[in-house]
């Protein structure tokens, strides 16, 4: 049973909102008043917020913000009610994190509607959080005890190990498997942190400072992956820009697609990255590589790695889940087109 807090201090329209909601066999909780809303709110979790904006000291919009900055209670689907049909307070409402909202005096029918879309969306979520720790709890132990196993080994036979030589041929597998392992965990811990983004519907004003992207920005970013390879094996063409997204996640798209593209192309194979203004900035990275069907671009998900049933590549399956949520959250246009054995090309395009 779906458990919905409702806010509003008008006694009878209160007591007819509750009362209908029990008849539809929700379990409801109710507070007169913007401070005991919040407080039922962090007490009890609610599936769902329904409040009014207008109240004695605190009202709706205040609700709203302290709860998106506590984490247990920011992803909670919240509904205004509204006397106000204004512009400027829907705005504000959406822009705070609200949901949806209602104007006084509303339908019922279209409230419980309102409800049931919300709550919908909510179980929705659920589902994939709880996909998410299946997959989990079945691969990342996996994915993280394979470059643990040298590192553990090579490090007990350096113990008793007298050639200067051979230690050091140890130490470099052991530096090799340690730098995977924490790349695996930072890729992680970033596509966690994009899930929580994704559920506040928010960036932060670190998130939005521009970066300067150039030549020497992106040589910079993909250093690490081309020390061991041809130096034609990857070719940048991009146009300097100011690109309203911070460096972290600039660099990660970056990373993320060049890397990709290594993975599944040949040795011999050139990785093209090129960047320009088309109205937007568009980056694009393509390589001559494996390709994918439409069926493998539309089941792009975290942990599932392209062909992971017929080829032997390691890793979590997060790189191209990753950039699409990043795209997700700075609305920007993120399209792969690709060929079968001829070629992938990647898209990002990036609202000036």
């Amino acid at each position: 049973m779906y458990k919905i807090l409702v806010i509003e201090d008008d006694f009878n329209l209160r007591k007819n909102i509750c009362e209908i909601l029990s008849v539809e066999e929700y379990e409801v909780e109710c507070a007169e008043n913007g401070i005991s809303g919040l407080h039922k709110a962090q007490n009890v979790l609610p599936d769902l917020i329904i409040s009014d904006i207008m109240m004695p000291e605190m009202n709706g919009f205040e609700v709203l913000d302290n709860l998106m900055k506590d984490p247990e209670t920011a992803s909670i689907p919240f509904l205004f009610l509204t006397a106000k049909a204004e512009p400027e307070n829907v705005r504000k409402g959406m822009k705070t994190g609200a949901d949806d909202y209602l104007i006084k005096p509303f339908n019922i029918d279209d409230l419980l509607a309102a409800i049931q879309v919300r709550l919908k969306k909510k179980e929705i979520n659920d589902q994939k959080i709880k996909l998410m720790q299946d997959q989990i709890s079945l691969k990342v132990p996996h994915e993280l005890r394979t470059p643990l196993v040298p590192i553990l080994g090579y490090a007990e036979l350096m113990h008793d190990e007298d050639d200067i030589t051979q230690i050091r041929e140890m130490a470099k597998i052991i530096r090799k498997s340690g730098k995977t392992l924490h790349n695996r965990i930072e890729k992680f811990l970033l596509y966690k942190d994009l899930i929580i983004k994704e559920n506040d519907h928010s960036l932060t004003e670190k998130d939005n400072e521009p970066t300067l992207f150039s030549y020497n920005l992106t040589a910079s970013i993909i250093s690490e992956l081309s020390k061991e390879l041809k130096p034609e094996r990857i070719k940048i063409n991009v146009e300097s820009c100011s690109i309203p997204m911070n460096e972290k996640y600039l660099g990660t798209v970056i990373l993320e697609l060049t890397e990709n593209s290594l993975k599944y192309s040949g040795e011999d194979d050139q990785i093209i990255l090129h960047g320009c203004k088309e109205g937007n900035y568009v980056i694009t990275v393509t390589d001559p590589g494996r390709g994918m069907d439409e069926k493998e671009i539309n089941d792009i998900s975290a942990f599932r790695k392209f062909g992971e049933n017929r080829f032997s590549e390691t890793g979590l399956g997060l790189g191209l889940s990753i950039v699409r949520k990043i795209a997700d959250l700075y609305n920007c246009k993120f399209l792969i087109t690709s060929e079968k054995n001829r070629y992938t090309s990647c898209v990002i395009s990036i609202p000036l």
